[in-house]
């Protein structure tokens, strides 16, 4: 698998590998419609370190560390924030940005309030700049927010914290945004303590909607694992909105859970919470009306007899072609490890050159026969795992109509 992250390596003027040309370290980018954010304020921190971190290959590299005179950036941050939103405010294709790190919630509530505000004052600029323009640019409809300090630090969030979500939520509709949403990162049910379910209560108060994406470790993969997880999450109301196998790089291949694990799972086990037909004009609201999402949850849950919804989808990222579940199996290695060749999302808009690229090959960390000996170790029923031989193929599930419409 990929050892890191090539969309993450900016130099000024020069695109990166997904094809984009980037105003700063700050801002990373796959797709026309969509770019991360990451602010050099404690945003560039985390409240824990995991094991599978897609940055981790930072650490090992040694470019994340404590050098601080090092690793001061060299221009201030209010330039930098201004650089960046009119990076924003000038692209013709941008209008969804998510805001992480390390993790949004380690900003101070006055540094996130000062990201919050530029990033009204974009939207509106862009806006108003669309009134002089033949061709219009896409504005900004939506605004997410990264972290797992729910999890870690959830008496993080204060009421300092709620009322500048609040604020935002409040003023963004007036310049477009339709879409305030927290994501966080929780991996097993047990990570949901009372603190952790009092922190969302008052995120989905503020009028956030929150999603979560799962890290499909060979842990988290174990049989009926992400399903508790899905129906914990429900309960607090939380949208389960990707599954994420880890990548298996050299840093963390040890918790790497084979891909057809990952189709086994979406079709054996996250399918029991497969959302009616007739319930797919009703949940184009979920994300608008948080406050409502625990009762709009179980409306669906009770109506369909289902222990949980599942509007996630089962995916992994790669290397240049971004989040992807559809491959074919086209080789083994003498060590029985599996070759695989990945079509991109063709469901969303990509850059040219991932258009160009049109796939990519992986060789998996490790076989599927080592895979399942770990789970032995941790005193699973392999023989419950038989049918994970069968596949050989997989396809990216279609994103729910939760979704429907979003350029996530």
């Amino acid at each position: 698998m990929a050892e890191e992250e090539k969309e993450d390596i900016a130099e000024p003027g020069e695109p990166n590998a997904a094809g984009w040309v980037l105003p700063s370290h700050n801002v990373h980018r796959r797709y026309p419609n969509v770019a991360i954010f990451i602010p050099d304020t404690m945003g560039r921190a985390c409240g824990g370190l995991c094991a599978y971190c897609q940055r981790m290959y930072d650490f090992q590299a040694g470019r994340f560390n404590f050098e601080l005179e090092t690793l001061k950036p060299k221009r201030s941050w209010p330039e930098l924030l201004k650089l960046n939103m009119e990076y924003f405010r000038n692209d013709p294709y941008l209008s969804d940005i998510l805001i992480t790190g390390g993790d949004a919630f380690m900003s101070s509530p006055r540094s996130l309030s000062q990201i919050l505000d530029a990033v009204l004052e974009m939207a509106a600029a862009k806006r108003a700049d669309n009134e002089g323009r033949e061709e219009r640019y896409e504005e900004m409809r939506r605004v997410r927010l990264g972290t797992k300090i729910p999890v870690y630090l959830p008496q993080r969030i204060n009421s300092e914290l709620v009322e500048v979500l609040r604020s935002f939520k409040e003023r963004s509709g007036a310049v477009g945004i339709e879409e305030c949403i927290v994501q966080t990162h929780i991996s097993t049910a047990m990570e949901i303590t009372r603190e952790t379910r009092d922190a969302i209560a008052r995120l989905l108060a503020a009028g956030w909607a929150v999603t979560n994406q799962e890290v499909f470790t060979v842990a988290a993969s174990r049989r009926g694992h992400s399903a508790a997880l899905r129906k914990a999450l429900n309960d607090i109301g939380v949208l389960p909105y990707y599954n994420f196998s880890v990548k298996g790089f050299r840093e963390n291949r040890e918790l790497f859970a084979t891909n057809a694990r990952s189709t086994q799972e979406q079709v054996e086990e996250a399918s029991i919470g497969q959302i009616a037909q007739r319930y797919h004009a009703a949940l184009r609201s979920f994300l608008s009306e948080a406050e409502r999402m625990v009762e709009k949850t179980d409306m669906i849950r009770k109506g369909d007899e289902i222990p949980f919804i599942s509007p996630d989808r089962n995916t992994i990222n790669l290397p240049g072609v971004g989040k992807s579940n559809t491959y074919r199996t086209i080789g083994i290695t003498a060590d029985g490890r599996r070759i695989l060749r990945f079509e991109f999302d063709h469901s969303r808009a990509h850059s040219p050159v991932i258009e160009e690229m049109g796939h990519v090959i992986i060789i998996e960390s490790k076989s599927i026969a080592a895979y399942l000996r770990q789970l032995e170790a941790m005193g699973e029923d392999v023989s419950e795992y038989e049918t994970i031989w069968e596949y050989s193929a997989g396809s990216l599930e279609p994103r729910s109509a939760i979704f429907e419409g979003a350029v996530l």
